[in-house]
């Protein structure tokens, strides 16, 4: 009796609530209450359900700032779930305001490619974690659903907490640190535990990302946290390899912090107590004083940190040692790359103006901007400072003639090389499929940070992947296509871990040293297996070679076009 006059009180409140806000609201009922969400249309027109601002967590403001997420109390009433959070963070690239969001933010965004929801279907689902180098960012912008609702598969999305309130770390039991990416796992918890009654299969969850999106994607593989709340992987131009991925000496960075407001540095609590009666905008606006060169650098001084202490880490040790030692949860994994990857931050150099004051100290900035500060000398910094002009731009003054220059030495110190690092050491010890692709075809979507420049940008794969703000409301013929065949490569992979791409098998990342078998995106219809390809390290870098055949049909391994001179091109004319 007492159910059923629990199950009158729902129906009847459901109908009074479908009376307010319409007879075609979705609504849901979960165990930590009811959710009542709105229909929106997919690109192509579909009717989709959306529940938009789920909490997942308590709201981390008062004593819970830079405490670990704590369950959130359930709802007796109908939560109307139609509202967008953005967490609070710092933003120099909006001039008129240096401070977005609001502190309580730790909600999340299911969205559901039916208009009545069934709760017994078993749709795959994707879980995406937004970019924003760990200090900015919110799924509404970067990673809309409009594209990817198009398929029969659930998409959610989440925030979690950015730059000082999401990654103060004390580097002891006090703030551990990783705040952020812990609630990611919370936000992956509450999916896993409910998303069967939106319809959706807890066992087949996938995990994708981009920049720094696709690190946080990476360490839920290195995490002991996350084991068990994901199935497989995607990681768009980030791992946990990168240098901006991992802070160093973050309790440095906390007690410099507590400077600025005049706290006691005598315990960590003291420290931590003080912090937590500043206002949360003043301790946002702070994460300015820790940058040197264009309000962005050096990367991340609030990011990932490694756990040395804390019954609860979610990052215990070092991520190159955990990958070497294949310490990891062996789950299929997607990385890939670009071909312009630099252009952030390059881009926003030209069109802020940065890029004169990045030649004139070109020799004090590079060490920040580039991230070898702090595990070089200041003898040695130097030297590389003008070994890698000298090898990139043999040592010409920054112009629009090798400017390209400037953004493929970027390319491969913030995202090139550790990338394929990655790839490789995973796909050594890993049991699961790895997979690499590497993307190189223009979108004609207007992007402002590519300064009118001819590149191949970082997110660009992402881009037409996601609806983001900004994106035309009709792609072009050729986006199109390529939209198309992103969202059948993530609805194959989501559903069953294998790939094949417009009839390309795509064979995952050879185990063996120096090779690296991957998928070459250029085009909609050009797209081939690089099988194996040779790669060799020299002491001025890696070539990548391809095999060819002799005419008696053997294989040959050919590296053709390697410079062993500098081009005698300008005042090099005519000399030895």
């Amino acid at each position: 009796q007492h159910a059923n006059i629990t199950r009158f009180v729902f129906y009847a409140g459901n109908f009074i609530k479908m009376i307010v806000f319409g007879a075609q609201a979705p609504i849901v009922r979960t165990p930590s209450g009811s959710v009542m969400g709105r229909h929106i249309k997919s690109y192509g027109g579909r009717t989709v359900s959306a529940f938009e601002g789920i909490p997942f967590a308590k709201p981390p403001i008062g004593d819970l700032r830079f405490k670990e997420p704590k369950k959130a109390e359930p709802w007796t009433s109908i939560l109307v779930a139609n509202k967008t959070y953005t967490c609070m963070q710092y933003t120099a690239i909006v001039p008129s305001k240096s401070v977005l969001g609001t502190e309580d933010c730790l909600y999340l965004y299911i969205y559901v490619p039916r208009e009545i929801i069934f709760g017994n279907e078993s749709l795959n689902v994707i879980i995406n974690i937004h970019g924003g180098a760990f200090v900015s960012g919110d799924p509404q912008s970067s990673t809309g659903p409009g594209y990817i609702m198009d398929k029969d598969l659930i998409h959610v999305s989440m925030n979690y907490r950015l730059g000082i309130l999401g990654f103060l770390s004390t580097e002891d039991e006090v703030v551990p640190g990783n705040n952020g990416l812990k609630d990611q796992v919370f936000a992956m918890k509450w999916v896993k535990d409910n998303i069967k009654y939106f319809g959706g299969n807890p066992n087949s969850i996938t995990l994708i990302g981009a920049s720094s999106g696709a690190s946080c994607v990476h360490y839920h593989y290195l995490s002991p946290l996350s084991k068990g709340l994901f199935h497989r992987g995607m990681s768009q131009s980030g791992t946990v390899l990168n240098h901006w991925a991992l802070t160093k000496n973050p309790s440095n960075n906390a007690k410099e912090l507590g400077k600025l407001f005049k706290c006691s540095l005598e315990t960590s609590n003291a420290l931590v107590n003080c912090l937590k009666k500043v206002p949360a905008e003043n301790v946002t606006l702070a994460l300015g004083n820790f940058f040197i060169f264009a309000n962005a650098f050096p990367s991340s001084p609030f990011g990932p940190v490694i756990e040395n202490n804390g019954s609860n880490a979610f990052l215990n040790d070092h991520p190159y040692k955990l990958l070497k030692e294949g310490k990891i949860n062996d789950y299929p994994w997607i990385s890939s790359n670009v071909r312009d990857e630099g252009i952030v931050p390059i881009g926003f150099f030209i069109l802020f103006g940065h890029l004169p004051e990045l030649e004139v100290y070109w020799n004090d900035l590079l060490p920040y901007v580039l991230g070898y500060y702090q595990s070089t000398s200041e003898t040695d910094r130097l030297g590389i400072s003008y070994r890698l002009k000298d090898r990139y731009m043999n040592t010409n003054y920054i112009t629009s003639g090798n400017i390209y220059s400037l953004i493929k030495l970027f390319t491969d110190r913030l995202f090139l090389v550790d990338g394929i690092k990655a790839a490789s050491l995973q796909a050594k010890v890993a049991k699961s499929p790895n997979y690499y692709y590497f993307f190189d075809y223009h979108l004609d979507l207007p992007v402002s940070f590519k300064a009118n420049l001819t590149v191949v940008a970082h997110g660009d794969d992402s881009r037409i992947l996601y609806h983001e703000t900004g994106n035309p409301s009709i792609l072009s013929e050729s986006d199109e296509k390529m939209k198309n065949l992103f969202i059948d490569l993530v609805y194959d992979f989501a559903s069953s871990g294998t790939l094949t791409v417009k009839g390309v098998e795509w064979t995952p990342v050879s185990k063996l040293e120096d090779a690296l078998d991957f998928m070459h995106i250029s085009g909609p219809d050009k797209i081939r297996m690089v099988k194996d390809p040779p790669l060799v390290k020299t002491s001025l870098g890696f070539v990548l070679g391809r095999y060819i055949k002799s005419y008696e049909g053997r294989t040959a391994t050919a590296f053709e076009g390697i410079p062993y001179a500098k081009p005698p091109v300008g005042n090099l004319r005519f000399k030895v």
